[in-house]
């Protein structure tokens, strides 16, 4: 019946925005697949709008971007999440703010990585080797151990893209992120730059897209860990710096930032943008 009403015209405007939905979502991830969805979320688009009762706007902002992203058209996936973000809040929906948000930034940085690969360069080739690292990362020792050193060293590069594509390896790598859980506890007192190190990129992870102070609770369910993670201006470039480890009560008891660990506890940040040294300052121990 339904068939027959499509061939005489006679398809309702709700059956005609379902059947556009549901066939698009069923498409593949060829890039034939992704153009024909974005076809149908782009007229999707001009048959609802935000004030729609019975459809959600948003969640087509959302997929059609995922194709944008898929066919490597960053733009106009940033494009769409902007829109889908600024309805979103509009109408105060906090947890489609955070996934969107998170998605922007990942999107950012597939673009960027993008933009590296394509300019050629040494910034490239070092991108490769990285990115075989992270292939031996799920091998077995002595290479998934070799691997993860070189890694784990390119977080202290003086390239902030390095720096940023390192994190992003480690983090992506479920044993890497066991063995930077096992390196942050072991040293945590030991050697606090490289429990720092390793807690960044645990941190990074769990606070993509947010600026927001990560409690105890949320990284015992992620990690199994008694840390929290907070942000904190760079005090040389003014860069917010997300996900820095720091102990449970740490964000509840006022912090700083300085050139020096003077204080009753301090926690070495290494900036994700200029690279320089600056420590988060507790006057009371948080620990």
């Amino acid at each position: 019946m339904g068939f027959l009403k499509r061939m005489l015209g006679k398809e309702s405007l709700d059956d005609r925005v379902k059947r556009l939905w549901k066939t698009a979502k069923k498409l593949g991830w060829s890039d034939a697949e992704r153009e024909k969805a974005i076809a149908m979320y782009t007229e999707l688009l001009s048959l609802v709008d935000e004030t729609s009762q019975s459809f959600n706007v948003c969640a087509v902002f959302r997929n059609r971007a995922i194709s944008y992203r898929g066919l490597k058209n960053y733009d106009a996936a940033l494009e769409d999440l902007a829109r889908e973000l600024e309805i979103a809040q509009r109408r105060g929906d906090r947890l489609r703010v955070m996934e969107c948000q998170k998605i922007m930034e990942e999107t950012r940085e597939w673009k960027r990585k993008a933009e590296i690969e394509a300019s050629g360069g040494e910034k490239a080739e070092k991108f490769r080797a990285m990115e075989q690292q992270a292939h031996r990362l799920w091998g077995t020792e002595p290479d998934a151990d070799a691997a993860f050193q070189s890694l784990f060293a390119d977080l202290q590069n003086n390239d902030p893209d390095v720096r940023a594509e390192a994190s992003q390896l480690l983090a992506d790598s479920r044993n890497a992120l066991q063995r930077l859980i096992s390196i942050y506890q072991e040293c945590l007192n030991s050697d606090p730059r490289r429990a720092s190190l390793a807690g960044r990129v645990l941190g990074r992870k769990i606070a993509k897209g947010s600026d927001d102070m990560i409690p105890l609770e949320i990284a015992k369910i992620w990690y199994g860990i008694t840390v929290s993670f907070i942000p904190c201006t760079c005090l040389h470039c003014g860069h917010i710096n997300r996900g820095i480890p720091v102990p449970p009560k740490g964000p509840m008891i006022p912090y700083y930032h300085q050139e020096h660990d003077k204080g009753a506890y301090a926690v070495p940040v290494l900036c994700d943008k200029c690279g320089k040294d600056f420590f988060v300052v507790w006057d009371i121990d948080p620990r």
